[in-house]
């Protein structure tokens, strides 16, 4: 089989999030290895790509995690963002389990055809310089933009309030979908989403990516494995440092992607002020703007009161229209709670208000 190797400059990394051994519904092969993946792969008829990863861009240790999400051109006219697959700490069989459990989901055809969220196109490898060991690369539609959270710190830190609306409407269209298809995402949060062009040229479009720890379900008394991603995680999961999984039904899993989605619609409205580069957002030094970590350590900081803050930024803002003020008080009133019990806000009431496309 001709390859070629994937050489070109990579521009923008895309961190990913730590692998997870997540207790799925899809029946299961005895064994998590290679054979097994190849098996499920073909299985699920996904493409065998003619192409290399070039393992010598494998410079990053600090990041944590499976992988980081790189972008690379092929030729003139194909270009890819490729996901290798890390060991680190993990055994053979947790890599191989993600990596099934990942494949399977992103083969769901709601998934598969979702406009907001990030297509497979097929799997490559990458050679272990220690052993010539193959490992499997998950192959995606290149990002025009990188992931949201650098889009919204550089390219994209001038986007109006409208833009950035815009933007949430995307992320909550695949969450709300994933849901209404029995999927649970499990870690909603600005690095699992991509930035691309519209068609057209004007504006952008949001998609979600990275499927490792989400989880298909079939019955509502089953149990799931959610990471604990600060500060994108729900409140209820105590802040520790011995990195239990905790289980969840499917409805309380599904209530822990609303937080995290409203957190990131709070983020991504508001980041400007988060971030220090609104001299009107109180307690925040406009100096630390150098941080590039200082919005995600104020929304942190601001857990347990994260409902009052959201409801604070949005009376203060003066270029939102005031029936889109009244709609996300009401979602940010629910998805922000401290209590899951209260919740309540659906998606589909925030689309149907808000989102004139769908």
């Amino acid at each position: 089989m001709p390859t070629s190797s994937c050489n070109s400059s990579i521009p923008v990394p895309f961190r990913s999030s730590t692998s997870a051994e997540v207790q799925g519904t899809e029946p299961e092969p005895d064994k998590y290895n290679f054979l097994s993946f190849l098996a499920t792969v073909q299985a699920l008829q996904i493409e065998i790509l003619p192409l290399v990863w070039d393992i010598t861009h494998d410079d990053d240790k600090g990041f944590g995690g499976t992988s980081i999400i790189y972008q690379g051109l092929v030729n003139l006219d194909t270009s890819f963002a490729f996901k290798p697959y890390r060991k680190q700490q993990k055994t053979e069989e947790q890599v191989f389990r993600t990596l099934i459990n990942e494949i399977t989901v992103l083969s769901e055809t709601s998934i598969r055809e979702h406009e907001n969220i990030a297509q497979l196109q097929g799997i490559c490898w990458e050679i272990s310089p220690s052993d010539d060991k193959p490992w499997p690369v998950l192959v995606f539609e290149k990002s025009h933009h990188g992931d949201l959270d650098h889009f919204a710190r550089h390219g994209g830190r001038d986007m109006m309030i409208d833009d950035r609306l815009r933007l949430c409407l995307d992320v909550g269209r695949a969450v709300m979908d994933m849901h209404t298809n029995q999927i649970v995402h499990g870690d909603i949060k600005p690095q699992n989403v991509l930035v691309f062009k519209e068609i057209s040229g004007r504006g952008y479009r949001a998609k979600v990516i990275d499927f490792g720890y989400s989880s298909r379900y079939i019955g509502h008394d089953e149990r799931l494995q959610l990471p604990r991603s600060t500060p994108w995680h729900v409140p209820e999961i105590p802040e520790c440092n011995d990195r239990r999984r905790w289980e969840w039904t499917p409805s309380q899993a599904k209530n822990t992607d609303l937080f995290s989605f409203g957190m990131l619609c709070l983020w991504l409205l508001f980041e400007p002020s988060l971030s220090g580069r609104n001299p009107q957002t109180p307690g925040i030094d406009a100096a630390d703007d150098r941080s590039r970590r200082l919005a995600e350590d104020r929304l942190h900081t601001k857990k347990e009161e994260l409902q009052a803050y959201a409801l604070w930024l949005l009376a203060s803002n003066t270029k939102l229209e005031q029936d889109i003020k009244i709609t996300l008080r009401e979602f940010f009133n629910s998805s922000l709670s401290q209590d899951p019990g209260d919740r309540e806000f659906s998606l589909s009431t925030l689309l149907r208000r808000l989102d004139t496309e769908r």
